[in-house]
C-alpha cells in the first residue's frame, strides 16, 4: 500500500526558521520480543455491542467558544479562559508540545536540571514532559528533577511516563526507586476480576504521584486479537472486547481516583496488526462496523468511565480514509471517529512522532501541521521540536491553521490541568519512601499473579 505524502502543505525549513522569534509512546527501551507473549491460535473474537448511530448522538460543543450558551459560567472556567486570553501564540503552541529529553548533546543521561535543559524548556514552553529510564536514578533525584521541571515552566506541565506494569515499566529500571512492578495487563485479565485492574492502577498511581508525576500513558485499551502481534501482546488485558472493556474501565477509575491522569492507548486499536509502528507502517483492514463492535469497545468504556486523554496510534485504516495515512494525522480518525462518533471531548495526544510509522514517511513539519489540522491537541516527542514548533507557528501566521484551532486544543489542555489541580499545584502526593515498593503493593502484585494461575 502506498502512503500518500501531502507535499502541498510541506513547510520549507528555511522559511520557517526565518519566522521564528526564538533563538526548539515511545517504547524504545522496551524489547518488542516478549518471550511470554502467547503464540498459536487465539479464541475466535466475539463482536460486541455497536456504538450509537449518528442520529442518536448530540454534536460536540466547541469548548473554546466563549459565545456558546452551554459554556460553563463557573470560576474554574473563567480562570482557564482568562489564562488562555493572556497567552501569546508562541505560548499556546508550546502547550501543544509533549516533549522528552532523555540525553544531552554529549550523550549523557539527563538526570537533573542544567543550563541545556533549562534553555530547552524556555525556548519551547511545552505543555507536557515525558520521562524515561534515562531520566530516573533515585527517589531524591527524580523528585528534584520533576520539581525543577515545574519550577522552570510558567504554566505547570503534564509530567508523564509509560508505567503499564509487566515489561513496560520505567520506574523499575532505576533500582534506587525500588518501585513495585505490577503484573502485565494480560495477567490481570487472566484473573477475570476487573477489581484487580482497579487495585493495580491505584497502586501504580500512588507510586507515580509520590514522585511528582501527574499523568500515565496507560491503560492499554488494545485487544490482543492477532497472535503474531508483538508490539501489544501481553500489554493488552486479553483477546475479547468484553473482558478488555471491563478491565480498562476499572483501570481508568483507579488511576483517576489516585490523582493520576490516565491516557487510553492506542486508539483506535493496535491489537490486530502484524507490524510495529515503532519500526514502520502498520495497517488495520477493518471497516467501521467491525471496529465499532470490537476494537472501539474498550475505548468507549474508558471514556465513559471518565478518561480525559486518549493517545492515537500511527496505524493506517484504509477502509476509513480517503487517503491511507497514519491515524494520528487523519481527520477521519481523530475528529470523525474519536471526537464525533465517540463524543470524546478530552485531550487527544499523538503516539510518539519520532516513531518510524510517521518519521520515515513525513517531514517533521508535515506531520505537525497535518496532526493539528486532523484535530490533535498534543504532539508527543517529535523528532525535532524546533521544526515542529516552527511549522505550526508559520502555519497559523499564514492562515493554514486557524488560531481558533489552536485555542480549542489549548483550552482542553488547560481545562484538564485545572481539573487535576496541576495549574495551582494543589495536589500533595504520598511519601515516596513509604509508597514506592510498599509491602501492600508488593502483596497485591503477588496476589494477582496467584489469582491468574488459578484460573
Amino acid at each position: 500500500m502506498k502512503i500518500r505524502i501531502y507535499r502541498n502543505i510541506a513547510i520549507p525549513l528555511m522559511i520557517i526558521l526565518s519566522t521564528l522569534l526564538l533563538g526548539s509512546c515511545s517504547l524504545n527501551d522496551r524489547s518488542s520480543n516478549d518471550p511470554g507473549t502467547p503464540t498459536g491460535n487465539l479464541p475466535a473474537p466475539t463482536v460486541g455491542t455497536a456504538l450509537p448511530e449518528d442520529n442518536d448522538r448530540q454534536e460536540p460543543v466547541d469548548p473554546a467558544d466563549p459565545d456558546d450558551p452551554a459554556a460553563p459560567d463557573d470560576p474554574a472556567d473563567q480562570k482557564i479562559r482568562s489564562l488562555l486570553d493572556s497567552m501569546t501564540l508562541e505560548e499556546k503552541i508550546g502547550q501543544m508540545l509533549f516533549l522528552a529529553y532523555r540525553q544531552d548533546k554529549d550523550g549523557r543521561n539527563v538526570l537533573k536540571m542544567d543550563n541545556e535543559l533549562e534553555e530547552y524548556l524556555s525556548r519551547y514552553k511545552p505543555g507536557g514532559f515525558v520521562l524515561f529510564a534515562e531520566n530516573l536514578e533515585s527517589i531524591d533525584q527524580t523528585v528534584s528533577l520533576i520539581n525543577n521541571l515545574q519550577i522552570q515552566s510558567k504554566i505547570p506541565l503534564f509530567v508523564s511516563v509509560d508505567e503499564e506494569g509487566g515489561i513496560v515499566t520505567r520506574l523499575n529500571k532505576a533500582p534506587g526507586l525500588h518501585s513495585t512492578v505490577m503484573p502485565n495487563a494480560y495477567t490481570i485479565g487472566l484473573t477475570g476480576k476487573p477489581e484487580y485492574a482497579y487495585k493495580a492502577a491505584r497502586a501504580i498511581a500512588a507510586e507515580l504521584l509520590s514522585l511528582g508525576f501527574n499523568m500515565n500513558f496507560a491503560p492499554v485499551a488494545d485487544i490482543f486479537s492477532n497472535p503474531v502481534n508483538k508490539v501489544i501482546g501481553k500489554r493488552a488485558y486479553g483477546t475479547e472486547p468484553q473482558l478488555v472493556s471491563q478491565m480498562v474501565r476499572q483501570a481508568v477509575v483507579g488511576f483517576a481516583e489516585g490523582r493520576i491522569i490516565p491516557v487510553l492507548k492506542h486508539f483506535p486499536g493496535h491489537g490486530d496488526t502484524a507490524e510495529d509502528t515503532h519500526t514502520g507502517a502498520a495497517v488495520v483492514e477493518h471497516d467501521l462496523e467491525r471496529l465499532t463492535g470490537f476494537e472501539l469497545m474498550p475505548f468507549r468504556e474508558g471514556i465513559e468511565a471518565g478518561a480525559d486523554a486518549v493517545m492515537v496510534a500511527h496505524i493506517i485504516l484504509p477502509k476509513l480514509m480517503e487517503e491511507p495515512v497514519p491515524a494520528t494525522i487523519s481527520k477521519e480518525v481523530v475528529t470523525g471517529l474519536l471526537r464525533e462518533k465517540l463524543m470524546f471531548d478530552g485531550v487527544i495526544i499523538t503516539d510518539a512522532l519520532e516513531m518510524s510509522a510517521v518519521s520515515s514517511f513525513y517531514d517533521d513539519e508535515e506531520a505537525a501541521v497535518m496532526a493539528v489540522l486532523a484535530g490533535i491537541d498534543m504532539l508527543l516527542m517529535p523528532s525535532s521540536a524546533e521544526k515542529t514548533f516552527g511549522a505550526i507557528l508559520y502555519s497559523v501566521r499564514t492562515g493554514v491553521i486557524p488560531e481558533e484551532r489552536i485555542d480549542e486544543s489549548v483550552y482542553r489542555i488547560l481545562r484538564l490541568k485545572e481539573k487535576y489541580g496541576i495549574l495551582d499545584n494543589s495536589v500533595q502526593g504520598p511519601d515516596p519512601d513509604l509508597s514506592l515498593g510498599s509491602p501492600e503493593h508488593q502483596a497485591l502484585a503477588g496476589e494477582i499473579e496467584r489469582a491468574a494461575k488459578q484460573r
